[in-house]
């Protein structure tokens, strides 16, 4: 039994190394068969990641450099609207300021005018009270010599006279 024994020992020791000679070799020809195309697949599909991450981060900064080239542009626009702005404000009070000189301008102008023809209107009054008063002396003086005054005629004549010369401003009133 000893020697059989040994014969089923070393039959099952063939058996299991050629057992794992052959688990071996199925390994080695389904790894590269199989394993080869996955460890393939996954390599592209890590690249394809690796790409889309690169392609994103990319994307990103250009993003990135978008925003602050648009924020500076908004800043330039908000500068210029308020130097335009006070351009305008600052024009608007020197047309207001301008449109004040020449109104007082104006205002001086018209005052002086008015104050000319109320001068000439008051020597024209004049003019014509002092002419009129001549015409009543004349009048006076006419009716003096057309005939002798006694006293109460003198009175009488002094009294219309002088009548005569109140309706007469009264009248050019």
């Amino acid at each position: 039994m000893g020697l059989e024994w040994q014969k089923i020992i070393q039959s099952l020791n063939l058996t299991i190394v050629a057992n794992w000679i052959n688990f071996a070799i199925l390994v080695a020809v389904l790894s590269w068969l199989l394993f080869r195309p996955a460890k393939e697949f996954i390599q592209e599909k890590r690249e394809r990641i690796k790409s889309r991450i690169d392609n994103a981060q990319e994307k990103e900064e250009t993003a990135e450099e978008l925003k602050e080239r648009r924020q500076e542009e908004l800043e330039e626009a908000k500068d210029r609207r308020r130097e335009i702005v006070q351009q305008a404000e600052r024009r608007a009070d020197e047309i207001i300021k301008d449109a004040r000189e020449e109104a007082e301008k104006e205002k001086s102008r018209i005052v002086e005018e008015a104050k000319k023809e109320a001068e000439q209107e008051k020597q024209d009054v004049l003019q014509e009270l002092e002419e009129q008063y001549v015409d009543v002396a004349l009048v006076g003086a006419e009716r003096v010599l057309q005939r002798e005054i006694d006293r109460e005629d003198h009175e009488e004549f002094i009294n219309s006279f002088f009548k005569d010369l109140q309706e007469r401003e009264l009248d050019a009133e």
